[in-house]
C-alpha cells in the first residue's frame, strides 16, 4: 500500500498565507481605529445633519404649527438615514446614539402627527421630546465619540 502526499503548489500556499495575514490584520485594529472608520464613513455627516435638523426643530418651537410640522418632517428623514448606519463600535457611544435616535423618532412622529391634525399641543409635546431626549442624548453620544477618537 503506498501513501500519497499531496503537495500544494506555491501559488496556493501564497494565497493561503495572504488570506490568513489579512484576517489577522483585521483583528489587530484598535477600538479607536474602528471608531474612526465609522465616523469617517458616514457617522460624522449623519451627526451634523441630525444636529442641524434638530436645531431647526428647536429654533421653530415657538413658531406656528405650519412651520413646526415641516421642520419635524425634515428631522424624521434624517433619523431614518441615521438608522441605516451600522452601529457605533463604541459601547457607551452606541447606547447614547440609540437613545438619541429613539427620542428623535418618538418626538418627530408625535410632532408630525400633531401638525397633520392641526393639534398644537401634540405638536409641541413632540418638539419637547426632540429637545429633551433626542438632542440631550445626541450631545452625550458625540462626547463619547470624541473621547473614543482621542484615544487614537
Amino acid at each position: 500500500m503506498s501513501l500519497r502526499v499531496r503537495v500544494l503548489a506555491p501559488a496556493a500556499v501564497t494565497v493561503a498565507v495572504a488570506a490568513v495575514a489579512a484576517l489577522l490584520a483585521g483583528c489587530s485594529r484598535t477600538p479607536a481605529e474602528e471608531l474612526e472608520d465609522w465616523y469617517s464613513s458616514g457617522g460624522e455627516s449623519r451627526i451634523k445633519k441630525l444636529n442641524e435638523s434638530a436645531g431647526r426643530v428647536n429654533e421653530v418651537s415657538m413658531r406656528t404649527i405650519d412651520v413646526q410640522g415641516p421642520a419635524c418632517q425634515d428631522l424624521l428623514k434624517e433619523v431614518a438615514a441615521a438608522e441605516k448606519l451600522g452601529p457605533i463600535p463604541h459601547e457607551a457611544a452606541q447606547g447614547y446614539w440609540k437613545e438619541s435616535l429613539d427620542g428623535f423618532r418618538r418626538g418627530t412622529d408625535e410632532c408630525v402627527a400633531g401638525a397633520a391634525k392641526g393639534d398644537e399641543l401634540q405638536t409641541s409635546r413632540g418638539i419637547v421630546v426632540v429637545q429633551t431626549e433626542g438632542l440631550r442624548k445626541l450631545v452625550s453620544a458625540v462626547s463619547m465619540i470624541r473621547a473614543g477618537l482621542s484615544q487614537k
